[in-house]
């Protein structure tokens, strides 16, 4: 038992300095992210200081059930796959470069405009386009010579933001909904208004925060970017309408999502492997998106999955649920679950986050559903307070540096008050409803 905390404190630990010190590796050429080394090298210590349970631990491989990392691990593939696709037949650039044209460079109408574009795609998506809208936002805001802050902020904030309105846009979010039975109708009741409450809100603070910046005009002469195949687009945007469809309905036809997901990423697959050949197109359109996928997903996950099942094979974390349950008052108990998971989320990040914390709640065998939904909440909203709290947070980082825009952890702090406010009104609003 002691053997587990040290280990699994150590891996954590250890995988938040990786953000800070040592980020990426250089290895044969290429550069590879620490986190997730850290986070396997960590689960293979349990594994071997742990012969006795392995069998325990491994059998969620294996179960049968919504929680079933592998599952999860197809779906958020999957669901990344269908917006890389759309990525690279270039909507998301049409889009972009359509919106730098509206308003004859007011920002106020420009900010507007590409704050609900960006809601709309987080939606229909996930968050993790991310990494597709900042290099095209950063790109309008060279074209155009204007500040890039206020809609580098606004895009890290929407996506962090607007990614609690679906069971599926963000994987934290299915993982904890699938740990308790929530349907996707249930959660549509529940967070979707939340959610769109909190775009309303975020957007009125956001003008708050950048009026000055955003009262000047600027040169709205950005080159048009083209469809680059109207077929392929066709294909991507029915993969995505029925993708959204019918995990809606996934209750009522009783499909299991991670197979509507699947189904529809193939689809997306085999229909540009077949159009290629045949029209003889680039290739691109069916390797770009399958070469960008994280795959460095996978071993993080089922890592985590590991060291947070040999944590919940100790007293610890019954022992965290009996003091969450001391609390008497039902609103203040779902205030310190989203507190404390948010907090939890940016030192370990906010995946391994939803992993203790549905162990916590169910070791509290909490019957008041509003807990649960905080902790999504949290494990969304927490990307604001530090970087750490999502990897979505941490590419958003990379991408500015890697573009010489001098966008740094320290500055990233300085809107955390945003978020802080974000994530309590947020809560206020799951109580409310």
């Amino acid at each position: 038992m002691i053997a587990t905390y040290i280990i699994s404190s150590m891996t954590i630990v250890g995988m938040t300095l990786s953000f800070f010190l040592f980020p990426q590796l250089k290895l044969y050429g290429k550069k590879v992210d620490t986190y997730w080394i850290v986070t396997l090298l960590g689960a293979l210590l349990i594994l071997v200081t742990h012969i006795d349970t392995d069998e325990v631990i491994l059998r969620l491989f294996v179960e049968n059930n919504s929680t079933n990392p592998l599952k999860i691990i197809v779906l958020f593939l999957s669901l990344t796959f269908i917006s890389k696709f759309l990525d690279s037949v270039g909507l998301f650039g049409f889009l972009a470069t359509r919106v730098g044209r509206i308003g004859k460079g007011n920002q106020f109408v420009l900010f507007t405009v590409f704050f609900f574009l960006i809601s709309t795609l987080t939606i229909l998506t996930n968050n993790d386009i991310i990494i597709i809208v900042t290099p095209i936002i950063i790109y309008f805001a060279k074209a155009c010579k204007a500040n890039p802050v206020p809609y580098l902020v606004m895009v890290c904030f929407v996506l962090n933001t607007l990614s609690t309105t679906f069971l599926t846009t963000n994987v934290s979010n299915l993982y904890l909904g699938s740990f308790f039975d929530i349907s996707y109708f249930d959660y549509f009741k529940k967070l979707t208004p939340v959610s769109l409450l909190m775009m309303v809100l975020l957007y009125g603070l956001l003008l708050l925060v950048f009026r000055k910046q955003l009262k000047g005009r600027i040169d709205p002469a950005v080159e048009k970017e083209p469809i680059k195949d109207r077929f392929l687009l066709a294909v991507g945007l029915i993969a995505l309408g029925g993708t959204t469809i019918l995990l809606i309905l996934s209750n009522v036809i009783a499909v299991e999502m991670y197979l509507i997901t699947f189904g529809f990423a193939l689809f997306d697959l085999l229909v540009a492997i077949a159009y290629c050949l045949l029209k003889k197109k680039d290739r691109l359109y069916v390797t770009k998106p399958l070469k960008s996928l994280p795959y460095e997903f996978i071993p993080f996950l089922t890592s985590m999955f590991v060291i947070i099942s040999a944590l919940n094979q100790t007293p610890l974390l019954s022992q965290i649920g009996e003091l969450f349950n001391r609390i008497e008052s039902p609103a203040l108990e779902t205030f310190a679950y989203g507190v404390t998971s948010a907090l939890s989320a940016n030192l370990v990040n906010n995946v391994p986050m939803s992993l203790l914390f549905g162990d916590i709640l169910n070791a509290a065998q909490t019957t008041n559903l509003d807990n649960v939904y905080a902790c999504i909440l949290a494990s969304n909203v927490c990307a604001l307070i530090t970087p750490c709290g999502a990897l979505s947070s941490l590419m958003f980082i990379r991408i500015c540096k890697e573009n010489g825009v001098p966008f740094g952890y320290g500055y990233y702090l300085r809107f955390a008050p945003l978020g802080l406010l974000l994530l309590l009104s947020g809560i206020g609003l799951i109580l409310l409803f």
